[in-house]
């Protein structure tokens, strides 16, 4: 699994099927803008909402 702690603007994490915003195994990279986001069909997706628990790892996201 991956934690946001672990990761920064630059990576490229990939999806699981569990988005609607985000096709699986779609390879995204992360942004930096007010926070950790990558980009979706809505606009950006902040990581920080991906977290399972606070400092916990990221749900659907893995890192490449």
């Amino acid at each position: 699994m991956t934690k946001l702690s672990e990761v920064k603007e630059g990576d490229v994490l990939i999806a699981d099927a569990g988005f609607d915003c985000v096709e699986a195994g779609e390879h995204v990279v992360i942004k930096g803008l007010k926070g950790l986001c990558i980009q979706c069909t809505y606009g950006n997706h902040y990581l920080e909402g991906q977290e399972d628990e606070p400092g916990e790892d990221l749900v659907g996201l893995r890192l490449k």
